[in-house]
């Protein structure tokens, strides 16, 4: 099979999927940032694996159409300017009764277990609208239909996560909402003290939910 991955960061999925496809296959992986796709190219160095890393734009694909017999993008229309047109993009290069698959989050779907519920819901809003897509997860099937793909089908996952992860997550976002005054110095070192004591106790909990979804492009109509 020839694979297209769109949002292929560091590379780790592309080099997993390439090994899936030998003999034979042939994995294109592309990302935007050049830095990645660099990166990318060192961890598959050596390894004799049918990938090939590029830069590339998700919303405007280099590729002929129906160029691949699948595609698959991962945490990436969330960042993404104008989702339509990336989806449409893989529908266009995707051939007749291949696969399309995205993976994202919905970020206003996070749940913590915390006394302090409007400095959740504070957080929990702003990091979601932060983000150029934050309700991208709930959008994919709509986007899917969009762009002319079938047979779709729709699976949820929630995501717990620890609390050393929540702190790379929303450290720096709650840090630039205090400096903005969008949430309080105090009411943030209350929400994080109760949260680390919690999680010394065993009691954390914080997640979210992910979106996957996938569809079949269906043959040209006669």
């Amino acid at each position: 099979m020839k694979v297209l991955d769109v949002g292929c960061g560091a590379g780790d999925d592309a080099i997993d999927i390439a090994a899936r496809v030998m003999p034979g296959g042939q994995i294109t992986a592309v990302d935007l940032s050049e830095s990645l796709i660099t990166e990318a190219v060192r961890r598959a160095s050596g390894r004799g694996l049918p990938v090939n890393f590029e830069v590339g734009d998700a919303q405007a694909l280099r590729f002929p159409n129906m160029s691949f017999d699948a595609v698959r993008c991962e945490r990436t229309l969330m960042h993404v300017p104008d989702t339509a047109r990336a989806v449409s993009e893989m529908a266009r290069v995707v051939r007749p009764g291949g696969r399309i698959v995205v993976q994202d989050f919905d970020w206003e779907t996070q749940f913590c277990d915390s006394p302090y519920k409007e400095t959740t819901r504070k957080i929990a809003l702003s990091f979601c609208d932060g983000m150029k897509n934050g309700w991208i997860g709930r959008c994919l099937a709509r986007l899917f239909r969009e762009a002319g793909i079938a047979d779709i089908t729709t699976s949820f996952h929630t995501l717990p996560v620890t609390y050393e992860f929540l702190q790379l997550l929303l450290g720096g976002h709650i840090v630039r909402a205090v400096h903005t005054g969008a949430l309080g110095a105090q009411e943030a070192d209350l929400w994080w003290t109760h949260l680390a004591k919690a999680n010394a106790s065993g009691a954390f909990l914080y997640g979210f939910t992910a979106f996957v979804v996938c569809g079949v492009k269906p043959p040209p109509r006669v």
